[in-house]
This record gives structure tokens, C-alpha cells and sequence, in this order.
């Protein structure tokens, strides 16, 4: 069976499971579902630039938000459809992605780290001070829900076949992408920019692309995400939310497609696990007050870094290093 046929049959079966969900779950599982799926389309979209070009990214909650805000105004505001606003935001996200990705490529380490992080700050504080067009910290409210095409049938299940068609294609296109030219050029940028460069490459415009898609498919994730819960705020895509991402793609494995969506979807479901495990240690007769159910009930941003510490140092390939192990070093 060939490398295509293994992809497919993966991505079968992951529909086949996702089908199953939705058919099972229900109410605040479903929805934290949902949230996850939309959450491993922003991790793929950071992994494009961060883990196959090794481009420092701490800004991809800017480009969610542009995708969400800009779908969301178009939408309330102007009164457009959804099938125009949608494509038009992605064209937004993706042209701001170009103007900025150019001055920002030339920078590298921490300058780019720190760039990218102030994309995210700029954006967030206009995003609550240009309150005449974005409501500022109200946020945007009444924004058009893809569920409304379906009023027979509950939001939650009915946004999951929509969010898991746009997951299982973007997986498709992602694990494709990387055994491209477009890939193997990025991946060959990440790992030594003076062979790439001897052997033809361009790291000028391999950073820019793999910038560009990494924002366009971040607007996807902002863009189902505002038509999905029907409101957004400028909280919704603070450079804490950037951070989270970065985090996503480490534990789960950077570089990889796999890692990707293992990452976000652990990462989703951790707070709800850490509250039930609070829940049930004040049931067996712990305090609500105790330092245990405090951390468990909130502390789950600490955990988070505890176990991205851990995972960089016992599993440096991440989650999906434990599942593939290939002579190059990456998963799928």
C-alpha cells in the first residue's frame, strides 16, 4: 500500500470516528469537540511556518482574529452573506499575511519572536479600541451561524460535519503539501538555510508562503469559530491564545500533521479533565479551598507549562514521536 493510500485510509477512519462522535456525544462534549477541531486547523496552519519552515511564530491568534472579525463585520455590519464575507476574510488574512511576512522574514530568533507577538499586540488593541467599527471589549454580537442552515437539528451537531470536513481536508492538503517541493523546500529552510540556499532554494519567498499559508489558515479556523458560537471579543485572540497554539504543536509534535492535531485536541480537553478530576476530589471529601482542587479547578495554564516542560525533555518528537518513528526524524 502506498504512502497516499495509508493517508487516505487514515483519514477514513478518523471521518468514520468523527461520525461516531457526533453521534454519541452530547451537549458540552460535543461543543468542546467542536472547539478542538477548530483548534487543530490553527495548529496546522502555525505548523506551515513554524514546524516545516522553522519560522518563530508567536502571532497566530492575529490571524484567527482577522479571519473572525473581518467575516463577522462583513456579515453584521454590511449585511453580507456568508458565502461572500467567509472567502473575502480569508483574502484579507491572507494579503495582511504578505505585507507583513516580507520585513518580518528578514528577522530572525528572538527578533522574529518578538515581532510576531507585537502583529498580535497591535492587532488585539485595535480590536478594542476602535470601538466605532469593532465594539471594542463588547465585542461583536448576532453574528450569522452556519447552524442556521440546518434549524431542525442542534447547533452542536450540526457544526461538527462542517468542522470535521474542513479538518479532514486540511489534513489532506497539509500531509500532501509536505511531500511536495513547497514542502521539502521549507523543511530544507528549517534545517540549514546556507545548503538550502546552494542548492537553488529561495528563503526569502519559501518564509513568505509558508507565512502566508500559515495565516490564511489560521482566518479559517477565526472564521468558523465566529460563525459558529454566533459572538467574538478581542479576548478571543490575545497572544496568550497565540501562545496556547505554539504549545498545541509542541506537545504534540512539531513538524507533523499528527502532532498537530494531537496536540490541540489534548490541550482542548485538558481544563475540562482537570475540573472533573477537581470535582471529584472535593466528592471524596477534599476541600473546594484545598491547594490540590485550586490547581486542578484552575491552575491548568501551570500544568500546561509543566507539560511542555516535560514533553521537551522526555519527548522531544512530542505526542506523535510516540506513535511514528521515521528514519527522518518526523511524523506525518
Amino acid at each position: 500500500m502506498s504512502q497516499s493510500q495509508r493517508q487516505f485510509m487514515w483519514l477514513l477512519a478518523a471521518g468514520v470516528a468523527l461520525a461516531i462522535a457526533g453521534a454519541t456525544l452530547e451537549g458540552y462534549s460535543l461543543r468542546l469537540l467542536n472547539l478542538a477541531l477548530l483548534n487543530v486547523i490553527a495548529v496546522i496552519g502555525l505548523n506551515f511556518a513554524y514546524g516545516y519552515c522553522g519560522v518563530i511564530h508567536l502571532g497566530q491568534a492575529a490571524f484567527v482574529g482577522i479571519g473572525a472579525y473581518v467575516s463577522a463585520l462583513l456579515s453584521v455590519k454590511l449585511g453580507w452573506s456568508l458565502w461572500l464575507s467567509m472567502p473575502i476574510a480569508l483574502v484579507c488574512a491572507g494579503a495582511f499575511a504578505l505585507v507583513v511576512s516580507v520585513p518580518l522574514t528578514r528577522l530572525k530568533g528572538h527578533y522574529l519572536a518578538l515581532a510576531t507577538v507585537g502583529v498580535n499586540v497591535i492587532l488585539e488593541l485595535i480590536a478594542k479600541n476602535w470601538v466605532e467599527v469593532t465594539n471594542g471589549y463588547n465585542g461583536v454580537t448576532g453574528i450569522p451561524r452556519l447552524t442556521d442552515l440546518l434549524p431542525t437539528i442542534a447547533p452542536e451537531k450540526a457544526f461538527l460535519p462542517i468542522a470535521s470536513a474542513a479538518t479532514l481536508v486540511l489534513v489532506w492538503m497539509a500531509l500532501r503539501l509536505r511531500d511536495s517541493h513547497l514542502g521539502r523546500a521549507m523543511i530544507a529552510v528549517r534545517d540549514d538555510e546556507t545548503a538550502a540556499v546552494s542548492v537553488g532554494i529561495s528563503l526569502a519567498r519559501t518564509k513568505v508562503i509558508a507565512f502566508a499559508l500559515s495565516g490564511v489558515i489560521g482566518a479559517g479556523s477565526g472564521v468558523l469559530y465566529a460563525h459558529y458560537t454566533g459572538f467574538i471579543s478581542p479576548s478571543d485572540f490575545a497572544v496568550s491564545q497565540s501562545i496556547l497554539f505554539l504549545m498545541m504543536l509542541v506537545v504534540g509534535g512539531e513538524a507533523s500533521v499528527i502532532g498537530a492535531i494531537l496536540g490541540a485536541i489534548a490541550l482542548t480537553f485538558l481544563p475540562e479533565l482537570m475540573r472533573d478530576l477537581a470535582a471529584g476530589y472535593i466528592a471524596s471529601g477534599g476541600s473546594e479551598k484545598d491547594i490540590i482542587a485550586r490547581l486542578l479547578k484552575d491552575g491548568y495554564l501551570a500544568v500546561y507549562g509543566l507539560i511542555t516542560l516535560l514533553v521537551l525533555m522526555a519527548l522531544p518528537k512530542g505526542l506523535a514521536g510516540l506513535i511514528w518513528r521515521k528514519q527522518a526524524g518526523t511524523a506525518p
